[in-house]
């Protein structure tokens, strides 16, 4: 996947974890920005939600996005990807996560 070090400006390809030109860990960085994902209202049962969710958060890991908003609903769904992003944390896959102080039917997840 080609890329380029937002702290040097240099161009990579590949999947290189580091800069070839400046060193700066390149799965660290990020532009601030937030994704904004519904994995809840269209149908999706948990079990549908939660690999949406997974497939989600592993694509926005690849780009340079800090957060990902997971739209989540209030009920079941909320619930059980809460279970799952508690797990993603503590295997080190996301670096924490909150309701969204703006809308309790929605997840908050800091990704870097």
């Amino acid at each position: 996947m080609p890329g380029i070090c937002l702290q040097c400006g240099m161009s990579f390809s590949g999947h290189t974890r580091h800069c070839p030109k400046c060193d700066n860990a390149l799965d660290q960085q990020h532009d601030g920005s937030t994704i904004t994902v519904d994995i809840a209202h269209d149908g999706e049962r948990v079990r549908d939600a939660l690999r949406k969710m997974q497939s989600e958060i592993d694509l926005a890991r690849k780009g340079v996005a800090m957060n990902i908003r997971l739209v989540v609903g209030s009920g079941l769904i909320r619930d059980e990807v809460q279970l799952a992003l508690l797990d993603l944390q503590f295997r080190g896959n996301i670096k924490d996560f909150d309701l969204d102080p703006a809308n309790a039917g929605a997840v908050l997840v800091k990704l870097k």
